[in-house]
């Protein structure tokens, strides 16, 4: 549907225009914030989330849309962007959670564990060996992994240098390979 009638039915009957415009950049708006929030550290409940407030966040400024600047294609992009970095952002700001209050927060929470029993089972033991490995090794993990953090941020914040982070992920990584019955290749 053409942008003109979009927004007309959208002032029109919200409703049906809600569902057009959903039917119409679902697709799109999941692969713009997939492509912000893609990695194990995010479920796919974070993306959807996420998903569903850009189009919420787009019918609540409907009024702001101005169609001579932007296609409602674009303008629901950048809002999906621009909400997915704001959530990564807010997931970087736990830079000094230690590693146990971080698992203690993942096993307890709904959002990250849930969903199919086995997966939820393999989450649980992956937790469990990463704060195996105790300090530094299961903070630059999490850091790493779930935080999506640089090697050079994780330096910084932990007093080590790069090439002792990336050196320890590494081995952290093959000790954790060898507790799951992988090779230490």
């Amino acid at each position: 549907m053409e942008d003109k009638k979009l927004l007309s039915l959208l002032r029109k009957d919200p409703n049906a225009g809600m569902e057009q415009l959903i039917d119409q950049y679902a697709g799109l708006v999941y692969a713009v914030v997939k492509g912000r929030l893609d990695g194990f550290y995010y479920v796919s409940s974070d993306i959807e989330d996420c998903v569903a407030d850009a189009f919420s966040n787009f019918y609540m400024n409907l009024s702001d849309y101005d169609p001579s600047i932007a296609s409602i294609r674009s303008y629901l992009c950048v809002i999906a962007r621009n909400h997915a970095i704001n959530i990564a952002k807010r997931r970087s700001r736990y830079e000094n959670v230690s590693y146990e209050d971080e698992t203690s927060r993942l096993i307890a929470d709904d959002v990250m564990i849930g969903g199919d029993l086995a997966e939820d089972a393999f989450r649980r033991d992956v937790i469990k060996a990463v704060e195996a490995l105790g300090d530094p090794d299961a903070s630059i993990l999490f850091r790493k992994y779930y935080y999506g953090q640089s090697g050079k941020d994780i330096a910084k914040v932990l007093g080590l240098s790069e090439s002792n982070v990336n050196t320890r992920t590494h081995r952290a990584l093959q000790k954790i390979r060898k507790m799951f019955g992988g090779s230490e290749a």
